[in-house]
C-alpha cells in the first residue's frame, strides 16, 4: 500500500431514523485518496480509491465512493423518490443492465427492509441481498448489501434529490463500498474489471436514473407503484432467498479432462485438496482460496475460493462432499452467478505402475430440472462456455504439474489436511442473505447427464414450445400478403 494523500473534508451522516435503527455512532468523514497495488494475474497494476472516511454504519470499515451520477429529472421529486425506493418496474429502468427486484420484508419507515435485486452492468451478474439503511422522503435513500462477488465488503448506493430555484430537481446516485483497509487490494481486483470500472458504473447509474424518469414522464408506471412503500411492517416473500426445488434434480457434467501427473497419488491428492498455492496453478484465472473450517475425514469442510474467468470475478462458498483419501475429492457450492443451482468439481485419482498418477477432473452443476433452460444461457457466458472451461482444466493441471516438477510445494503443502477438526478462519465474510443451504452437503441428484445431452433435451423442449416450421412459413406468407395489401391501400 502506498502513501495516501489527504484532501478536503467531507461530511456525511445517516439520518435520525438510520441512527435509531442501527444504533450507529456518527463520525466525521475525511476524504482522502489511497493508491494500492491491484492483483492482476502475473502483472501488478495500481488503482486509486476515493476514501471518504469510516463507514457511518461500522467504524471498523472504510467508506469508498466508487462512482456517482447526477441527472436533472422531469418528474416530481416525491413521485421519483417513491418509485425509486419501491424499485417500481425495476427491470425497465435500463433493461440491458438490470434484472428484477423482489422485496422480502417491509419495515415501517423503511430502515431494516430487505430485498433481492439483480444487475448486470457488464458481463458480471450481481445479486444484491440488500437492506435499507436510510429513508428521508423525498431527499435521501440508502441501501447496503454484502458484495455478491466478494463478501468481505459491502456494496450500496445513496440516492439524493435536490430541488433547484428554477423548479426542477437534480437526482444524484452514488455507489459505494464498505471494506476493511487491509482488504482494499482484493476489492481493487473486482473494481478493476471492465464491468465494474468507475466509468462503466457511472454510465449504469446515469442510464437507470434517466430510464426511471422517462417511465414517470410517460406515465408508464401503474398508480399502485407510485405511492410511498414503507407505511407498515409486513413480510412479502419469506421463502425467496435460498428456495430449493422439491422436483427432480439433475447433475450436468459440464467440462472434464484427464491428465497424468509425475508424482504419487498421495502428494497429488494432498496438494490438490488443500488448494495449495492455488493462485499459482494459473495466475490468469485463479485469485485465491482460504479455509473456514476443516473436518476430520474431509466431508463437511468449508472454504472460500475466488477466480477471474474472462472479465468476471466469481466467488464460491464451497463445502467438501466427498473425500476418499488418495482417490476422490469433490466439493460443491451455490453457483456464484445464480445461487439457485450448485456448482462444483470432482477429482478422481488412479495410481500408475510407474509411480505417477492419472487424474480425471470434472466440472459439474446440480440444478432442478425446471432450471435447465436457464443454465443453457449460462453456458454462453464469456469465461464459462464449454470450450473455456475445458481449456481451463488442462491449464490449471499444467500449472499444478510445474509446481510438482520444480519442488515448489512445501512439505506442509503435500501433507494430509483432514486428520482432525480445525477452525481456521474467524474473520469470515458476511453471511447475511446468502446462507449455506443445507442441501449443499446432502443433496443427491436424481440423474446425471452430459452437457451434450442437456443441449439435446433443451432442443426438444424448445421444439415443443416454438411454432412448427410449417406454421412459421404460413405466417411469414400471410405477413407478406398483409404488408402488400397495406401498401396497395396506401396507394
Amino acid at each position: 500500500m502506498k502513501a495516501a494523500s489527504s484532501g478536503p473534508n467531507h461530511a456525511g451522516t445517516p439520518s435520525t431514523a438510520s441512527n435509531r435503527t442501527l444504533n450507529t455512532v456518527v463520525i466525521p468523514m475525511t476524504r482522502r485518496k489511497l493508491t494500492i497495488d491491484r492483483p492482476g494475474g502475473s502483472d501488478q497494476t495500481t488503482t486509486e480509491f476515493d476514501v471518504i472516511g469510516e463507514s457511518p454504519v461500522d467504524a471498523s470499515l472504510l467508506r469508498i465512493e466508487h462512482a456517482t451520477a447526477s441527472v436533472e429529472i422531469q418528474a416530481e421529486p416525491e413521485a421519483f423518490f417513491d418509485a425509486f425506493t419501491r424499485f417500481a418496474q425495476y427491470d425497465r429502468w435500463t433493461p440491458e443492465m438490470q434484472g428484477s427486484a423482489h422485496w422480502l420484508t417491509i419495515e415501517e419507515g423503511g430502515p431494516g427492509s430487505k430485498f433481492i435485486a439483480y444487475d448486470k452492468p457488464g458481463t458480471t451478474h450481481l445479486a444484491h441481498y440488500g437492506e435499507v439503511i436510510d429513508v428521508d422522503r423525498p431527499n435521501r435513500f440508502e441501501w447496503r448489501a454484502p458484495f455478491s462477488e466478494w463478501q468481505r465488503a459491502y456494496i450500496g448506493t445513496e440516492l439524493e434529490i435536490e430541488e433547484t430555484d428554477q423548479g426542477t430537481a437534480t437526482v444524484s446516485e452514488t455507489l459505494y463500498f464498505d471494506v476493511r483497509e487491509e482488504h482494499l487490494p482484493v476489492l481493487a481486483g473486482f473494481t478493476g474489471t471492465a464491468s465494474l470500472q468507475e466509468e462503466r458504473v457511472e454510465s449504469f447509474l446515469e442510464t437507470r436514473l434517466r430510464g426511471l424518469d422517462s417511465l414517470l414522464k410517460e406515465n408508464d408506471i401503474p398508480d399502485d407503484e407510485r405511492s410511498f412503500l414503507f407505511t407498515e411492517a409486513r413480510t412479502v416473500a419469506g421463502d425467496w432467498a435460498g428456495r430449493i426445488s422439491d422436483g427432480e434434480w439433475v447433475r450436468v457434467l459440464y467440462a472434464d479432462g484427464e491428465v497424468d501427473f509425475d508424482a504419487p497419488a498421495d502428494e497429488v491428492f494432498n496438494a490438490f485438496s488443500r488448494f495449495a498455492r492455488y493462485a499459482d496453478w494459473t495466475r490468469d484465472i485463479h485469485v485465491g482460496c482460504e479455509w473456514l473450517d476443516v473436518k476430520e475425514g474431509g466431508v463437511g469442510s468449508r472454504f472460500l475460493i475466488w477466480e477471474k474467468p474472462g472479465d468476471r470475478h466469481v466467488m464460491h462458498y464451497g463445502v467438501v462432499t466427498e473425500c476418499e483419501r488418495n482417490r476422490r475429492f469433490t466439493w460443491r457450492a451455490p453457483f456464484a452467478e445464480w445461487g439457485k443451482v450448485f456448482l462444483g468439481t470432482s477429482l478422481q485419482l488412479t495410481p500408475r505402475a510407474d509411480g505417477g498418477t492419472t487424474a480425471y477432473h470434472v466440472l459439474y452443476v446440480d440444478l432442478p430440472v425446471e432450471y435447465l433452460p436457464v443454465f443453457g444461457g449460462f453456458g454462453t457466458l464469456p469465461g464459462f462456455d464449454l470450450e473455456f472451461e475445458t481449456f481451463h482444466i488442462y491449464e490449471e493441471a499444467d500449472g499444478f504439474q510445474r509446481l510438482m516438477e520444480n519442488d515448489e510445494f512445501t512439505e506442509e503443502d503435500t501433507s494430509y489436511l483432514f486428520d482432525k477438526d480445525d477452525q481456521i478462519a474467524h474473520d469470515w465474510p458476511m453471511q447475511e442473505g446468502r446462507p449455506w443451504p443445507d442441501r449443499a452437503l446432502t443433496l443427491e441428484p436424481d440423474r446425471t447427464i452430459s452437457y451434450e445431452k442437456l443441449l439435446v433435451e433443451l432442443s426438444e423442449v424448445f421444439a415443443e414450445a416454438l411454432p412448427s416450421p410449417k406454421f412459421t412459413r404460413e405466417y411469414r406468407d400471410l405477413k407478406r400478403l398483409w404488408a402488400h395489401a397495406d401498401q396497395e391501400g396506401a396507394e
